[in-house]
């Protein structure tokens, strides 16, 4: 899900009142030292900031985005420059820590090497440990001029308070499903998964572009077929089990979460049954032993969530 950081590029059509927001702004001098992006994964955060920021790298000051010729321009093309720092997890899942952030923030503080802002790029703020966090407070409380840290959340809560109060924080919704539907035919040429994808993915548009792309979009209607086929009882639960045994756990539970929250949303008109909401708790709690144990019996696993999930479905149909 991530966006080269070596290419260029404008907002995306939903993020266009944002922007100009952003270039407003800079106009008027009124540039706040941080600002944290939050709202669902795949609404385009990450495209916004690393756009944003290239537009503020950028010498030709008179554009609102980042022209492509001047050489702060070309050195982002190479994927070079030197006042870009963008900082993330080694690996998915893993924590942002604390000598990370105490290394970004060292070069925050020193002088801009092309003369113009020094940007910092927390591209997942919800990952920073503890010790992380508090290390970058001190940036926070004391930042330095023309300096500019984005940071990016996919859990707002998950960041603590004193960090969330000294930022200037932008919410990006999930766009117009009309917008995203246009978008989304265009940019994958492939109107006919469109729809489903958008589904699948709760509107989120990055995300729904990723499932066609990869493939996972049919892979996750084939999952889907199978919790259909053990909630109504054509499909046994270790069969369901051996079938998906393949497949990246981490996934099935994050697909199986977004399945049920689209079916508590459609039964919601007439109030969605409480079994929903106690298996939802399953998962949940699935998922932090997926995350916890890397030796964790997948195929038992998926078993015991598929007996409970024909249990459940069996009281809600009675």
């Amino acid at each position: 899900m991530g966006y080269e950081t070596a290419t260029l590029a404008l907002p995306l059509p939903w993020q266009k009142e944002v922007w100009d927001r952003f270039n407003h702004a800079v106009e008027v001098d009124r540039l706040p030292h941080a600002l944290l992006l939050h709202g669902s994964n795949g609404v385009g955060k990450r495209r916004l900031a690393i756009t944003f920021a290239q537009r503020m790298l950028c010498a030709a000051k008179a554009n609102q985005y980042a022209c492509g010729t001047c050489k702060s321009c070309k050195l982002l093309l190479a994927g070079s420059h030197p006042d870009l720092s963008i900082l993330e997890p080694a690996e998915e899942g893993k924590k942002i820590l604390v000598d990370d952030v105490r290394k970004l923030c060292t070069k925050l503080n020193t002088t801009a090497q092309q003369g113009g802002w020094k940007i910092g790029l927390i591209l997942d703020a919800d990952a920073m440990n503890i010790n992380a966090s508090n290390a970058l407070l001190k940036s926070l409380e004391e930042p330095q001029g023309k300096t500019l840290l984005i940071l990016i959340s996919d859990r707002l809560h998950a960041l603590l308070p004193t960090i969330r109060s000294r930022c200037q924080k932008q919410y990006l919704p999930i766009p117009n499903v009309g917008i995203v539907t246009d978008w989304l035919t265009e940019v994958s040429g492939n109107s006919a998964d469109v729809s489903k994808a958008i589904e699948v993915s709760n509107g989120c548009p990055l995300l729904a572009l990723h499932n066609i792309e990869s493939g996972t979009l049919g892979m996750r209607q084939d999952f889907e077929s199978v919790i259909e086929g053990v909630a109504n009882g054509s499909m046994s639960s270790v069969d369901a089990a051996q079938k998906c045994a393949k497949l990246n756990g981490n996934n099935l539970v994050e697909w199986y979460m977004n399945y049920l929250h689209r079916l508590a949303t459609n039964e919601g008109q007439g109030g969605a049954d409480l079994s929903l909401f106690h298996f939802q708790d399953r998962l949940v709690s699935a998922r932090k032993l997926l995350l916890s144990q890397s030796n964790v019996n997948q195929q038992l696993l998926l078993e015991g969530l598929f007996m409970d999930w024909a249990q459940s479905s069996s009281s809600r149909n009675n």
